[in-house]
């Protein structure tokens, strides 16, 4: 026999020699093997848990950045020379405080000369009304004397407001922005004195787009967190009505009260806005499995044991797992062997607490 037919039959025999021994352990083997997933009958063993739906808030992200309340320009009523400037940029005001005083030259002789002017109508009036009685004035007479009393009157109250519009005061609490002008300028009226911005409540705007919109309401409370890492508490007070013509998103304001210091306008924020409640499944992410397809969902497992799969949309996240929609209201999920079961299979199902198997 050559070596080339020596060689191919001791091939051929070690061939058989594996196939018949396969046939022999293939059994035990697999029997083996199914004694650590499988039942009494043969079927996969799974571990799960019950879960039943709670109501959730579902949250909606939404950019945006905080804007001061009111931005406003205090102006000069009167003209003058600015006789005290009360205030320097950054400087915080309450509501009545003095910022700009004007010279108030003549202003106050003007006062005086008005009232005694209208002292002096009211005194021919009466005497006039008293020989009027008597029968011994015209009507013409005392028709005189009641007009040039309502002029002095009106007078008197022309020049105690413009000796009161000497005084710029701040309309409301806030902080300096800007001051275009110094003591011993000259304003004109309608000229700047100062410029007020208002950051006690301060306002947080955002956009939200044209399918969340009519799942927001007024009044509801927003989480907020500053890009510099400060988190707020906001009320929304303001939904527009019609959207932004190039976005097509729907302005959205939140309100800040007692936002603290260091709160400033301009800062980029996100915001959570509640869209409403609805029933959702805590649920840890490791039992989440994705389909053939490619969809995320988790499987779950009827009372008869028989396994499928549903698929799930998570609606927020929290320390203690995820919380999901797209479940039945009471579901036995699938938490340990979801990865090696199909939809359709019957497997047995172990709904014992993790916590006590592991004490025994």
């Amino acid at each position: 026999m050559s070596n080339k037919n020596l060689v191919a039959l001791l091939i051929g025999l070690s061939m058989a020699i594996w196939l018949l021994s396969g046939s022999f352990t293939g059994d035990q083997v697999i029997a083996d093997e199914g004694g650590s997933s499988s039942g009494a009958a043969g079927k996969f063993k799974v571990r799960a848990q019950h879960s039943e739906a709670t109501p959730r808030a579902t949250i909606l992200e939404v950019s945006g950045q905080t804007e001061a309340n009111r931005i406003v320009t205090v102006r000069a009523e009167v003209a003058g020379r600015i006789d005290v400037m009360s205030v320097e940029k950054g400087d915080r005001v309450k509501a009545g405080d003095l910022l700009c005083q004007i010279a108030v030259d003549t202003r106050e002789s003007d006062v005086l000369e008005a009232r005694a002017a209208f002292k002096s109508a009211q005194m021919e009036y009466k005497g006039l009304m008293d020989l009027r009685k008597q029968g011994l004035q015209s009507e013409i007479q005392l028709a005189k004397a009641e007009a040039a009393l309502a002029t002095t009157q009106a007078n008197v109250k022309r020049t105690e407001l413009a000796l009161q519009k000497t005084r710029i005061v701040a309309p409301f609490n806030g902080v300096i922005e800007q001051q275009p002008v110094e003591q011993g300028d000259y304003l004109n009226v309608g000229q700047s004195c100062v410029t007020i911005m208002e950051i006690d409540p301060i306002i947080v705007k955002g956009q939200v787009a044209e399918r969340s919109v009519n799942s927001i309401e007024l009044g509801r409370e927003v989480a907020i967190r500053l890009i510099t890492g400060e988190e707020l508490k906001g009320e929304i007070t303001y939904i527009a009505r019609s959207p932004d013509s190039t976005t097509r998103t729907f302005p959205l304001e939140v309100t800040v009260a007692a936002p603290g210091d260091g709160i400033r306008a301009g800062i980029s924020a996100r915001m959570q806005v509640p869209l409403g409640s609805q029933l959702a499944h805590l649920i840890s992410p490791a039992a989440m499995v994705l389909n053939d397809s490619g969809q995320m969902g988790v499987r779950i497992v009827n009372d008869n044991g028989i396994v499928a799969f549903k698929r799930i949309t998570i609606v927020s996240e929290s320390p203690d797992g995820v919380w999901v929609k797209g479940l039945p209201e009471q579901v036995n999920l699938i938490t340990v062997g979801q990865e090696e079961v199909f939809e359709g299979q019957k497997v047995d199902v172990d709904l014992s607490p993790l916590g006590a198997i592991v004490s025994n």
